[in-house]
Protein backbone atom coordinates (compact mmCIF):
# COMPACT_ATOMS: atom_id res chain seq x y z
CA UNK A 1 0.00 0.00 0.00
CA UNK A 2 1.41 3.17 -0.89
CA UNK A 3 0.88 6.46 1.54
CA UNK A 4 -1.16 8.75 -1.08
CA UNK A 5 -4.66 10.64 -0.42
CA UNK A 6 -6.55 8.16 -1.88
CA UNK A 7 -5.86 6.03 0.63
CA UNK A 8 -5.51 8.12 3.74
CA UNK A 9 -8.08 10.68 5.25
CA UNK A 10 -5.35 13.44 6.03
CA UNK A 11 -7.92 16.32 6.89
CA UNK A 12 -9.60 13.85 9.49
CA UNK A 13 -6.14 13.03 10.73
CA UNK A 14 -4.88 16.54 10.94
CA UNK A 15 -8.10 17.82 12.45
CA UNK A 16 -8.52 15.76 15.46
CA UNK A 17 -4.88 15.97 15.99
CA UNK A 18 -5.12 19.88 16.08
CA UNK A 19 -7.77 19.52 18.75
CA UNK A 20 -5.60 17.74 20.96
CA UNK A 21 -3.34 20.46 20.82
CA UNK A 22 -5.97 22.96 21.15
CA UNK A 23 -7.16 21.91 24.28
CA UNK A 24 -3.33 21.47 25.96
CA UNK A 25 -3.07 25.09 24.84
CA UNK A 26 -6.61 26.39 26.34
CA UNK A 27 -5.54 24.08 29.21
CA UNK A 28 -2.40 26.47 29.38
CA UNK A 29 -3.60 30.19 28.02
CA UNK A 30 -6.54 29.36 30.69
CA UNK A 31 -5.74 26.82 33.21
CA UNK A 32 -8.34 27.55 35.56
CA UNK A 33 -11.05 27.52 33.80
CA UNK A 34 -10.81 24.69 31.39
CA UNK A 35 -9.79 23.01 34.82
CA UNK A 36 -12.72 24.16 36.53
CA UNK A 37 -14.99 23.40 33.17
CA UNK A 38 -13.52 19.85 32.88
CA UNK A 39 -13.89 19.28 37.03
CA UNK A 40 -17.17 20.17 37.08
CA UNK A 41 -18.35 18.24 33.86
CA UNK A 42 -16.49 15.02 34.94
CA UNK A 43 -18.21 14.90 38.90
CA UNK A 44 -21.29 15.26 37.34
CA UNK A 45 -20.60 12.09 34.15
CA UNK A 46 -19.10 9.73 37.63
CA UNK A 47 -21.61 10.80 39.93
CA UNK A 48 -24.85 11.08 37.99
CA UNK A 49 -24.24 8.85 34.89
CA UNK A 50 -22.21 6.31 36.44
CA UNK A 51 -24.27 3.56 36.60
CA UNK A 52 -24.34 2.98 33.37
CA UNK A 53 -20.72 1.93 33.10
CA UNK A 54 -21.43 -0.63 35.49
CA UNK A 55 -24.30 -1.93 33.89
CA UNK A 56 -22.71 -1.17 30.16
CA UNK A 57 -19.65 -3.54 31.52
CA UNK A 58 -22.22 -6.34 33.01
CA UNK A 59 -24.24 -6.38 29.77
CA UNK A 60 -20.34 -7.10 27.80
CA UNK A 61 -19.39 -9.80 30.36
CA UNK A 62 -22.96 -11.67 29.30
CA UNK A 63 -22.66 -10.91 25.44
CA UNK A 64 -19.02 -12.44 25.11
CA UNK A 65 -19.39 -15.18 28.05
CA UNK A 66 -22.43 -16.10 26.15
CA UNK A 67 -20.52 -16.25 22.37
CA UNK A 68 -17.18 -17.95 24.31
CA UNK A 69 -19.81 -20.66 25.68
CA UNK A 70 -21.70 -21.33 22.77
CA UNK A 71 -21.38 -23.07 19.45
CA UNK A 72 -20.81 -18.94 17.99
CA UNK A 73 -17.40 -19.61 19.77
CA UNK A 74 -16.55 -21.63 16.50
CA UNK A 75 -16.55 -18.70 14.21
CA UNK A 76 -13.03 -18.90 12.72
CA UNK A 77 -11.40 -15.08 12.01
CA UNK A 78 -9.85 -14.87 8.86
CA UNK A 79 -9.62 -18.17 8.13
CA UNK A 80 -7.94 -21.43 9.31
CA UNK A 81 -4.10 -20.60 9.43
CA UNK A 82 -3.39 -18.05 12.69
CA UNK A 83 -1.30 -15.74 11.72
CA UNK A 84 -0.09 -15.51 15.65
CA UNK A 85 0.52 -18.46 18.08
CA UNK A 86 -1.91 -17.95 21.44
CA UNK A 87 1.13 -16.42 22.94
CA UNK A 88 1.49 -13.40 20.43
CA UNK A 89 -2.08 -12.89 20.74
CA UNK A 90 -1.98 -12.79 24.84
CA UNK A 91 1.52 -10.45 24.19
CA UNK A 92 0.63 -8.27 21.97
CA UNK A 93 -3.30 -7.43 23.31
CA UNK A 94 -1.31 -7.30 26.87
CA UNK A 95 1.53 -4.84 26.17
CA UNK A 96 -1.02 -2.72 23.56
CA UNK A 97 -3.95 -2.75 26.01
CA UNK A 98 -1.92 -2.88 29.28
CA UNK A 99 1.26 -0.72 28.55
CA UNK A 100 3.40 1.45 30.61
CA UNK A 101 -0.04 2.01 33.22
CA UNK A 102 0.14 -0.96 34.18
CA UNK A 103 3.81 -0.78 35.67
CA UNK A 104 3.38 2.66 37.17
CA UNK A 105 0.22 1.38 39.07
CA UNK A 106 1.65 -1.65 40.30
CA UNK A 107 3.89 -0.71 43.29
CA UNK A 108 1.73 2.19 44.16
CA UNK A 109 -2.57 1.48 43.33
CA UNK A 110 -2.56 -0.04 46.63
CA UNK A 111 -1.78 2.07 49.07
CA UNK A 112 -4.49 4.16 47.67
CA UNK A 113 -6.91 1.64 48.23
CA UNK A 114 -5.33 0.70 51.38
CA UNK A 115 -6.21 4.83 52.85
CA UNK A 116 -9.61 4.75 51.48
CA UNK A 117 -10.65 1.19 51.78
CA UNK A 118 -14.67 0.00 51.18
CA UNK A 119 -17.41 -1.42 52.85
CA UNK A 120 -16.79 -0.03 55.80
CA UNK A 121 -13.78 -1.68 56.50
CA UNK A 122 -11.85 -0.01 59.41
CA UNK A 123 -9.59 -3.01 59.99
CA UNK A 124 -6.26 -2.07 58.84
CA UNK A 125 -4.98 -5.69 57.78
CA UNK A 126 -8.77 -6.38 56.12
CA UNK A 127 -8.14 -3.27 54.15
CA UNK A 128 -4.42 -4.19 53.01
CA UNK A 129 -5.94 -7.86 51.80
CA UNK A 130 -9.41 -5.72 49.60
CA UNK A 131 -6.33 -3.53 48.56
CA UNK A 132 -5.12 -6.71 46.64
CA UNK A 133 -8.57 -7.55 45.85
CA UNK A 134 -9.45 -4.07 44.17
CA UNK A 135 -6.53 -3.83 41.97
CA UNK A 136 -6.96 -7.29 40.84
CA UNK A 137 -10.29 -6.24 39.91
CA UNK A 138 -9.40 -3.03 38.57
CA UNK A 139 -7.50 -4.07 36.10
CA UNK A 140 -8.98 -7.82 35.45
CA UNK A 141 -11.72 -9.25 33.19
CA UNK A 142 -13.77 -6.27 33.20
CA UNK A 143 -11.67 -4.65 31.47
CA UNK A 144 -11.41 -6.89 29.07
CA UNK A 145 -14.47 -7.61 28.31
CA UNK A 146 -15.05 -4.14 28.13
CA UNK A 147 -12.05 -3.90 24.75
CA UNK A 148 -13.72 -6.82 23.67
CA UNK A 149 -17.70 -6.05 23.49
CA UNK A 150 -15.94 -3.46 20.59
CA UNK A 151 -13.46 -5.99 19.07
CA UNK A 152 -15.27 -8.61 18.31
CA UNK A 153 -17.85 -6.66 16.01
CA UNK A 154 -14.66 -5.28 14.19
CA UNK A 155 -13.52 -8.91 13.95
CA UNK A 156 -16.67 -10.16 12.56
CA UNK A 157 -17.44 -6.97 10.28
CA UNK A 158 -13.37 -7.10 8.64
CA UNK A 159 -13.18 -10.91 8.71
CA UNK A 160 -16.91 -12.53 8.12
CA UNK A 161 -18.36 -9.43 6.17
CA UNK A 162 -15.76 -8.53 4.28
CA UNK A 163 -15.75 -5.06 4.24
CA UNK A 164 -12.40 -3.45 4.48
CA UNK A 165 -13.23 -0.45 6.29
CA UNK A 166 -11.82 -0.18 9.64
CA UNK A 167 -12.73 2.92 11.25
CA UNK A 168 -15.31 3.06 13.88
CA UNK A 169 -18.09 4.59 11.85
CA UNK A 170 -17.15 1.94 9.25
CA UNK A 171 -17.87 -1.15 11.20
CA UNK A 172 -21.36 0.77 12.62
CA UNK A 173 -22.25 1.54 8.96
CA UNK A 174 -21.62 -2.30 7.63
CA UNK A 175 -24.09 -3.34 10.19
CA UNK A 176 -26.31 -1.02 9.06
CA UNK A 177 -26.21 -2.15 5.75
CA UNK A 178 -24.73 1.46 4.96
CA UNK A 179 -27.58 3.72 5.75
CA UNK A 180 -25.31 5.98 8.17
CA UNK A 181 -24.97 9.68 6.98
CA UNK A 182 -21.88 10.91 5.74
CA UNK A 183 -21.80 13.19 8.57
CA UNK A 184 -22.44 10.91 11.25
CA UNK A 185 -19.65 8.84 10.26
CA UNK A 186 -17.10 11.38 10.40
CA UNK A 187 -18.08 12.88 13.94
CA UNK A 188 -18.36 8.89 14.94
CA UNK A 189 -14.26 9.23 14.06
CA UNK A 190 -13.58 12.06 14.75
CA UNK A 191 -14.75 11.73 18.32
CA UNK A 192 -13.06 8.43 18.32
CA UNK A 193 -9.78 10.01 17.47
CA UNK A 194 -9.48 12.48 20.00
CA UNK A 195 -10.20 10.56 22.54
CA UNK A 196 -7.89 8.02 21.58
CA UNK A 197 -5.19 10.89 21.58
CA UNK A 198 -6.32 12.50 24.80
CA UNK A 199 -6.14 9.12 26.62
CA UNK A 200 -2.37 8.22 24.73
CA UNK A 201 -1.44 11.40 26.27
CA UNK A 202 -2.73 10.69 29.33
CA UNK A 203 -0.47 7.40 29.32
CA UNK A 204 2.49 9.37 28.10
CA UNK A 205 2.03 11.42 31.14
CA UNK A 206 1.87 8.92 33.33
CA UNK A 207 5.22 7.01 32.34
CA UNK A 208 7.41 9.29 30.84
CA UNK A 209 7.73 11.24 34.74
CA UNK A 210 8.16 7.76 35.94
CA UNK A 211 10.98 6.48 33.14
CA UNK A 212 12.95 10.12 33.51
CA UNK A 213 12.76 9.82 37.44
CA UNK A 214 14.25 6.11 37.47
CA UNK A 215 16.54 6.77 35.12
CA UNK A 216 17.68 10.18 36.69
CA UNK A 217 18.38 7.79 39.48
CA UNK A 218 20.20 5.38 37.92
CA UNK A 219 22.54 7.74 35.80
CA UNK A 220 22.90 10.86 37.83
CA UNK A 221 21.03 12.79 34.98
CA UNK A 222 19.12 15.43 36.35
CA UNK A 223 15.41 14.53 36.05
CA UNK A 224 14.44 17.65 33.83
CA UNK A 225 12.69 19.23 30.98
CA UNK A 226 15.23 17.97 28.62
CA UNK A 227 15.44 14.63 30.15
CA UNK A 228 11.84 14.14 29.71
CA UNK A 229 12.33 15.31 26.27
CA UNK A 230 14.91 13.16 24.96
CA UNK A 231 13.41 10.04 26.68
CA UNK A 232 9.82 10.74 24.38
CA UNK A 233 13.00 11.32 21.37
CA UNK A 234 14.53 8.00 22.12
CA UNK A 235 11.07 5.93 22.63
CA UNK A 236 9.84 7.40 19.47
CA UNK A 237 12.75 6.12 17.61
CA UNK A 238 12.18 3.04 19.20
CA UNK A 239 8.57 2.64 18.08
CA UNK A 240 8.45 4.20 15.12
CA UNK A 241 11.52 1.90 13.99
CA UNK A 242 9.03 -1.68 15.32
CA UNK A 243 6.01 0.23 13.11
CA UNK A 244 8.03 0.50 10.09
CA UNK A 245 9.36 -3.07 10.27
CA UNK A 246 5.37 -4.29 10.67
CA UNK A 247 3.46 -5.61 13.43
CA UNK A 248 4.90 -9.26 12.39
CA UNK A 249 8.35 -8.89 12.98
CA UNK A 250 8.50 -5.83 14.83
CA UNK A 251 5.57 -5.93 17.62
CA UNK A 252 5.04 -9.42 17.83
CA UNK A 253 8.67 -9.73 19.10
CA UNK A 254 9.20 -6.43 21.62
CA UNK A 255 5.37 -8.12 23.01
CA UNK A 256 7.31 -11.27 23.73
CA UNK A 257 10.00 -9.47 25.20
CA UNK A 258 8.17 -6.92 27.25
CA UNK A 259 6.03 -10.21 28.56
CA UNK A 260 9.70 -11.76 29.55
CA UNK A 261 11.10 -8.72 31.05
CA UNK A 262 8.34 -8.26 33.06
CA UNK A 263 7.56 -11.73 34.42
CA UNK A 264 11.95 -11.48 35.20
CA UNK A 265 11.03 -8.37 37.37
CA UNK A 266 7.70 -10.03 39.11
CA UNK A 267 9.82 -12.93 39.67
CA UNK A 268 12.70 -10.93 41.34
CA UNK A 269 10.34 -8.48 43.54
CA UNK A 270 8.70 -12.16 44.85
CA UNK A 271 12.34 -13.46 44.93
CA UNK A 272 13.41 -10.25 47.33
CA UNK A 273 10.40 -9.56 48.95
CA UNK A 274 8.57 -11.04 51.62
CA UNK A 275 7.94 -14.14 49.58
CA UNK A 276 5.26 -16.08 51.68
CA UNK A 277 3.64 -13.11 52.58
CA UNK A 278 2.77 -12.25 48.75
CA UNK A 279 2.45 -15.64 47.93
CA UNK A 280 -0.45 -15.60 50.89
CA UNK A 281 -1.75 -12.28 50.20
CA UNK A 282 -2.04 -13.16 45.96
CA UNK A 283 -4.03 -16.06 46.64
CA UNK A 284 -6.31 -14.50 48.91
CA UNK A 285 -6.72 -11.15 46.87
CA UNK A 286 -7.77 -13.56 43.89
CA UNK A 287 -10.31 -15.24 46.03
CA UNK A 288 -11.48 -12.08 47.55
CA UNK A 289 -11.81 -10.57 44.11
CA UNK A 290 -13.50 -13.58 42.92
CA UNK A 291 -15.87 -14.03 45.79
CA UNK A 292 -16.62 -10.02 45.20
CA UNK A 293 -16.71 -9.96 41.96
CA UNK A 294 -20.54 -9.20 41.27
CA UNK A 295 -20.37 -6.41 44.25
CA UNK A 296 -17.52 -4.78 43.15
CA UNK A 297 -18.85 -4.50 39.68
CA UNK A 298 -22.46 -3.06 40.29
CA UNK A 299 -21.47 -1.13 44.17
CA UNK A 300 -22.00 2.71 43.87
CA UNK A 301 -21.67 3.36 47.31
CA UNK A 302 -24.76 5.20 47.70
CA UNK A 303 -25.12 6.23 51.19
CA UNK A 304 -21.33 6.82 51.67
CA UNK A 305 -19.42 9.93 51.01
CA UNK A 306 -15.85 8.90 50.09
CA UNK A 307 -17.11 8.46 46.13
CA UNK A 308 -14.69 5.42 45.59
CA UNK A 309 -16.98 3.98 43.42
CA UNK A 310 -17.25 6.93 41.04
CA UNK A 311 -13.62 7.90 40.89
CA UNK A 312 -12.29 4.68 41.41
CA UNK A 313 -14.21 1.77 39.40
CA UNK A 314 -16.22 3.70 37.04
CA UNK A 315 -13.08 6.50 36.11
CA UNK A 316 -11.28 3.07 35.32
CA UNK A 317 -14.07 1.75 32.91
CA UNK A 318 -14.65 4.83 31.66
CA UNK A 319 -11.08 4.68 30.56
CA UNK A 320 -11.11 0.73 29.32
CA UNK A 321 -14.16 1.94 27.55
CA UNK A 322 -12.31 5.04 25.68
CA UNK A 323 -9.70 2.60 24.23
CA UNK A 324 -11.85 0.06 23.20
CA UNK A 325 -12.43 1.43 19.83
CA UNK A 326 -8.29 1.50 19.22
CA UNK A 327 -7.75 -2.00 21.27
CA UNK A 328 -10.30 -3.65 19.12
CA UNK A 329 -8.89 -2.08 15.61
CA UNK A 330 -5.41 -3.99 16.85
CA UNK A 331 -7.22 -6.89 18.35
CA UNK A 332 -9.01 -7.91 14.73
CA UNK A 333 -5.16 -7.22 12.98
CA UNK A 334 -4.20 -10.23 15.73
CA UNK A 335 -6.28 -12.72 15.73
CA UNK A 336 -6.65 -13.65 12.23
CA UNK A 337 -7.06 -17.26 12.00
CA UNK A 338 -8.44 -18.14 15.75
CA UNK A 339 -12.13 -19.30 16.95
CA UNK A 340 -14.03 -16.56 18.57
CA UNK A 341 -13.66 -18.79 21.80
CA UNK A 342 -10.25 -18.45 21.83
CA UNK A 343 -9.94 -14.70 21.59
CA UNK A 344 -12.26 -14.07 24.20
CA UNK A 345 -11.07 -16.81 26.93
CA UNK A 346 -7.64 -16.10 25.90
CA UNK A 347 -7.37 -12.55 26.80
CA UNK A 348 -9.95 -12.30 29.39
CA UNK A 349 -8.20 -15.58 31.12
CA UNK A 350 -4.79 -14.76 30.57
CA UNK A 351 -5.23 -11.23 30.96
CA UNK A 352 -7.17 -11.64 34.30
CA UNK A 353 -4.45 -14.13 35.72
CA UNK A 354 -1.18 -11.60 33.94
CA UNK A 355 -2.69 -8.59 35.94
CA UNK A 356 -3.53 -10.62 39.12
CA UNK A 357 0.34 -11.65 39.59
CA UNK A 358 1.62 -8.15 38.55
CA UNK A 359 -0.36 -6.51 40.85
CA UNK A 360 -0.47 -9.06 43.85
CA UNK A 361 3.19 -9.31 43.83
CA UNK A 362 4.45 -5.96 43.37
CA UNK A 363 1.38 -4.30 45.45
CA UNK A 364 1.55 -6.61 47.90
CA UNK A 365 5.51 -5.64 48.26
CA UNK A 366 5.14 -2.17 49.19
CA UNK A 367 2.28 -2.43 51.09
CA UNK A 368 4.47 -4.45 53.60
CA UNK A 369 7.06 -1.71 53.12
CA UNK A 370 4.05 0.29 54.69
CA UNK A 371 3.49 -1.91 57.06
CA UNK A 372 6.15 -2.37 58.78
CA UNK A 373 7.42 1.33 58.70
CA UNK A 374 10.15 0.80 55.90
CA UNK A 375 8.91 3.68 53.65
CA UNK A 376 6.19 5.68 54.36
CA UNK A 377 4.23 5.12 51.27
CA UNK A 378 0.97 7.04 52.36
CA UNK A 379 2.73 9.95 53.06
CA UNK A 380 4.71 10.08 49.88
CA UNK A 381 1.56 9.37 47.73
CA UNK A 382 -0.22 12.19 50.25
CA UNK A 383 2.34 14.15 49.14
CA UNK A 384 1.78 13.99 45.29
CA UNK A 385 5.76 12.06 44.97
CA UNK A 386 4.36 8.52 43.59
CA UNK A 387 7.63 7.93 41.33
CA UNK A 388 9.23 8.61 45.00
CA UNK A 389 7.72 5.83 46.29
CA UNK A 390 8.78 3.34 43.36
CA UNK A 391 12.10 4.31 44.08
CA UNK A 392 12.05 4.58 47.93
CA UNK A 393 10.47 0.88 47.57
CA UNK A 394 13.54 -0.02 45.20
CA UNK A 395 16.05 1.29 47.72
CA UNK A 396 14.78 -1.45 50.21
CA UNK A 397 16.28 -4.18 48.20
CA UNK A 398 19.37 -5.53 48.42
CA UNK A 399 20.01 -4.14 44.63
CA UNK A 400 18.44 -1.46 44.03
CA UNK A 401 20.61 -0.70 41.09
CA UNK A 402 19.42 -3.88 39.14
CA UNK A 403 16.06 -3.30 39.88
CA UNK A 404 15.98 0.09 38.93
CA UNK A 405 17.12 -1.07 35.55
CA UNK A 406 15.02 -3.98 34.62
CA UNK A 407 12.30 -1.93 35.90
CA UNK A 408 12.90 0.75 33.67
CA UNK A 409 13.03 -1.44 31.12
CA UNK A 410 9.87 -2.93 31.24
CA UNK A 411 8.60 0.43 31.33
CA UNK A 412 10.35 1.68 27.97
CA UNK A 413 8.68 -1.38 26.56
CA UNK A 414 4.87 -1.45 27.82
CA UNK A 415 5.68 2.40 26.82
CA UNK A 416 7.04 1.67 23.24
CA UNK A 417 4.27 -1.36 22.06
CA UNK A 418 1.12 0.60 23.94
CA UNK A 419 2.22 3.58 20.92
CA UNK A 420 3.05 0.83 18.27
CA UNK A 421 -0.36 -0.54 18.78
CA UNK A 422 -1.61 2.88 19.02
CA UNK A 423 -0.31 4.15 15.87
CA UNK A 424 -1.52 0.95 13.99
CA UNK A 425 -5.21 1.87 16.03
CA UNK A 426 -5.01 5.14 14.05
CA UNK A 427 -3.45 4.51 11.24
CA UNK A 428 -6.61 1.72 10.37
CA UNK A 429 -8.87 4.16 11.01
CA UNK A 430 -8.30 6.90 8.97
CA UNK A 431 -7.42 5.07 6.01
CA UNK A 432 -10.76 4.31 3.47
CA UNK A 433 -9.68 0.60 2.71
CA UNK A 434 -7.20 -1.88 4.23
CA UNK A 435 -5.64 -5.02 2.41
CA UNK A 436 -7.25 -8.54 3.43
CA UNK A 437 -4.78 -9.21 5.99
CA UNK A 438 -5.36 -5.50 7.70
CA UNK A 439 -1.98 -4.32 6.79
CA UNK A 440 -1.93 -0.40 7.02
CA UNK A 441 0.78 1.90 4.61
CA UNK A 442 4.18 1.41 7.14
CA UNK A 443 4.49 5.31 5.76
CA UNK A 444 1.25 6.47 7.43
CA UNK A 445 2.21 4.61 10.91
CA UNK A 446 5.04 6.52 10.77
CA UNK A 447 3.07 9.52 10.19
CA UNK A 448 0.94 8.80 13.36
CA UNK A 449 4.25 8.14 14.83
CA UNK A 450 5.15 11.57 14.42
CA UNK A 451 2.02 12.51 15.89
CA UNK A 452 2.17 10.58 18.68
CA UNK A 453 5.76 11.94 19.69
CA UNK A 454 4.85 15.88 19.04
CA UNK A 455 1.89 16.09 21.41
CA UNK A 456 3.81 14.98 24.68
CA UNK A 457 6.79 17.51 23.55
CA UNK A 458 4.53 20.28 23.07
CA UNK A 459 2.59 19.55 26.23
CA UNK A 460 5.82 19.21 28.08
CA UNK A 461 7.07 22.38 26.36
CA UNK A 462 3.93 24.67 26.82
CA UNK A 463 3.65 23.14 30.62
CA UNK A 464 0.17 21.82 30.10
CA UNK A 465 -1.10 20.07 32.77
CA UNK A 466 -1.66 16.77 31.93
CA UNK A 467 -4.31 16.21 34.33
CA UNK A 468 -6.61 18.38 32.64
CA UNK A 469 -6.29 15.48 30.27
CA UNK A 470 -7.79 12.97 32.17
CA UNK A 471 -11.40 13.71 32.05
CA UNK A 472 -11.52 14.20 28.64
CA UNK A 473 -11.68 10.62 27.59
CA UNK A 474 -14.05 9.98 29.83
CA UNK A 475 -16.80 12.73 28.52
CA UNK A 476 -16.53 11.60 25.36
CA UNK A 477 -17.13 8.48 25.88
CA UNK A 478 -20.28 9.32 27.29
CA UNK A 479 -22.62 9.43 23.73
CA UNK A 480 -20.13 6.59 22.48
CA UNK A 481 -21.03 4.47 24.66
CA UNK A 482 -24.85 3.96 23.43
CA UNK A 483 -23.57 3.29 20.03
CA UNK A 484 -20.77 0.86 21.22
CA UNK A 485 -24.09 -1.17 22.83
CA UNK A 486 -26.46 -0.95 19.92
CA UNK A 487 -23.32 -2.13 17.68
CA UNK A 488 -22.59 -4.96 20.28
CA UNK A 489 -26.40 -5.93 19.85
CA UNK A 490 -26.47 -6.24 15.89
CA UNK A 491 -23.59 -8.26 16.07
CA UNK A 492 -25.07 -10.58 17.75
CA UNK A 493 -27.80 -10.72 15.61
CA UNK A 494 -26.07 -11.01 12.72
CA UNK A 495 -24.19 -13.92 13.88
CA UNK A 496 -27.37 -15.65 14.89
CA UNK A 497 -29.28 -14.88 11.79
CA UNK A 498 -26.37 -15.85 9.35
CA UNK A 499 -25.07 -19.25 11.70
CA UNK A 500 -28.14 -19.73 13.84
CA UNK A 501 -29.38 -22.92 11.87
CA UNK A 502 -25.91 -24.92 11.77
CA UNK A 503 -23.90 -26.90 14.43
CA UNK A 504 -20.43 -26.10 16.18
CA UNK A 505 -18.93 -27.93 13.67
CA UNK A 506 -20.63 -26.54 10.33
CA UNK A 507 -20.15 -23.16 12.00
CA UNK A 508 -16.45 -23.25 11.65
CA UNK A 509 -16.51 -24.51 8.23
CA UNK A 510 -18.69 -21.63 6.70
CA UNK A 511 -17.32 -19.00 8.96
CA UNK A 512 -14.00 -19.82 7.31
CA UNK A 513 -14.85 -20.02 3.51
CA UNK A 514 -16.91 -16.51 4.39
CA UNK A 515 -14.02 -14.92 5.17
CA UNK A 516 -11.23 -16.45 2.82
CA UNK A 517 -13.81 -16.52 -0.19
CA UNK A 518 -12.55 -12.69 -1.61
CA UNK A 519 -9.47 -14.31 -1.40
CA UNK A 520 -9.71 -17.12 -3.89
Amino acid sequence: MKFSKFEVDLKLTLVSFSCVLLLGVLAVLYPDSVKGTMGSMLNFTVVNLGTGFLWYTVFATVVLLFLALSKYGNIRLGGDKPAFNKFQLFAMALSAGMGASTMYWAFIESIYYYMDPQFGIVDKAMSMEYAAAYNMFHWGAAGWFTYLIVAIPFSVVFYIKRSRKMSLSGVVNSMFNDALPLWAQKLIDLLFIITTLAATALTLGLGIPMISANLSQLTGIPDNLFLGIGVILALSVVFSLSSYIGIEKGMARLSNATIYICAGLVCLVFIVGPTALILNNTTNGIGVMLSKYIRMSTNTDPFGSSLFPQYWTIFFLANWISYSPGIGVFITKISKGHRLRDVILILVGAGTLGTCLIFGVCGTFTMNLQNTGAVDAVGLINSGQPTELVKAAFGQTPFPGLMTLIYLVTMVLFTVTTLDGTSYSLAGIATKRLDNDANVSPMFRLFWCLLLTVIPIVFLLIHANLNILKSFPVLIIVPMMPIFTVLAYKTLGYIKETFGSMNAEEIEKHSIYLSTTDEL
